[in-house]
């Protein structure tokens, strides 16, 4: 009987912690609509350390959403994409600054400076057109598909 009395104090004190653990961590909901993970290319050799981004394609969906409420940062013409845009967004989420980096936008619908709600349009791809996204916990690059929300593209034990 006691050891009983233990383990329910125990997995009291406890489980509430737990539960607070799994809500501190920003979600995100997908910048693209049926989005599919382009993979990397293989037999490429690696100089540097590769990029914590992801590369999203959609077929049907050629309208880039924000991943979070916040501001726009920077939008810029790319200098590696033919003719591409870059948009760069910051939001603040408890007490935490992120950054997230799009690339690969053909026609871009935002402003420097202006607030975007999460979902809200930030530009457009071709259809069958690829975005990278990139995401920074302030200055230190983050693996984004730990926070993404895109149903029935990522997996869980990634």
């Amino acid at each position: 009987m006691k050891r009983l009395v233990k383990l329910t104090l125990l997995w009291g004190l406890i489980m509430p912690c737990t539960l607070i653990a799994q809500n501190d961590s920003i979600r995100l909901s997908c910048p693209l609509n049926e989005a599919v993970v382009v993979p990397p290319p293989k037999n490429i050799i690696h100089y540097d350390v590769p990029d914590l981004c992801i590369v999203l394609q959609s077929i049907p969906d050629s309208v880039v959403k924000a991943c979070s409420g916040g501001t726009i940062t920077n939008v810029t013409k790319s200098e590696e994409e033919n003719g591409g845009w870059e948009v760069v967004m910051f939001t603040r989420y408890k007490n935490k600054e992120y950054y997230f980096w799009y690339s690969g936008l053909e026609k871009i619908i935002v402003r420097r400076n202006e607030g975007v709600k999460s979902g809200q349009a930030l530009g457009f791809i071709k259809p069958g057109g690829k975005i990278e996204l990139l995401m920074y916990d302030f200055e230190t690059q983050v693996d984004p598909t730990h926070y993404l929300d895109c149903k029935g593209v990522l997996k869980n034990d990634e």
